[in-house]
């Protein structure tokens, strides 16, 4: 293989792909694919651990929750008091009176996203730390939110982007009290951007086209 080859083949190399780091995500992507916890039964109806849901578009998931025992679905303002929007439907990690919270909430997907999120709040009224965590690689992030009983949809987004992500995991650091005890409501899911064909040949050509007037310079020395 010539000199000017190799140096196409090492350019096309060293052209920008995604970035293997993860960002957090505090707002709402408008769009995309979603988890509703409305599929999982009516309100206050238990939820084993683990269970399975689809989001709208046909992914199969899996979530559990680290303590063991069963979670709930919840309405905000019908069966439950919080800062979620009224008539959202939560996925919270305890059934009322047994006991103490069983997070945190591991959930997986069949296939990969971009982005995946949605609102937190702590059970117990206060100032709350939550994280996510991102576990095909480990990195994690953290935001500060207030869980009150206004009911006005003020409850913290949390949501981590990335490459390919199939797992997350949602859990408190910080709480008024039991840190295990949390809820999330729909969760809103982003597919990953797969550059077009007609851009990778146009970003070949161009190289290609590079190394031709590369080459006639050094043909003239």
């Amino acid at each position: 293989m010539n000199k000017m080859l190799i140096l196409v083949a090492a350019l096309v190399l060293a052209a920008p792909r995604s970035a293997d780091a993860d960002s957090i995500v505090t707002k709402r992507p408008v769009g995309g694919d979603s988890v509703y916890w409305s599929q999982l039964g009516a309100s206050l109806t238990p939820i084993p651990t683990p269970f399975s849901f689809t989001t709208t578009d046909g992914v199969t998931g899996t979530g559990s929750y680290a303590g063991g025992g069963d979670g709930l679905v919840c309405v905000q303002s019908v069966s439950c008091t919080g800062n979620f929007s009224p008539g959202d439907y939560m996925n919270w990690t305890i059934l009322p009176n047994k006991g103490p919270g069983q997070g945190p909430m591991t959930l997986e997907f069949s296939q990969g996203f971009s982005q995946i999120g949605a609102q937190i709040q702590a059970d117990y009224y206060g100032n709350f730390t939550a994280q996510i965590c991102d576990n095909s690689n480990g990195q994690c992030f953290t935001e500060a939110g207030v869980s009150n009983g206004n009911s006005d949809g003020s409850a913290i987004y949390l949501g981590i982007a990335g490459t390919n992500i199939t797992s997350v995991t949602y859990s408190l650091l910080r709480c008024y009290y039991d840190c295990n005890d949390f809820a999330i409501n729909q969760m809103t899911l982003s597919q990953p951007t797969v550059p077009e064909p007609s851009s990778m040949l146009l970003m070949g050509g161009g190289l290609l086209g590079l190394a031709g007037v590369v080459r006639r310079r050094f043909l003239k020395l």
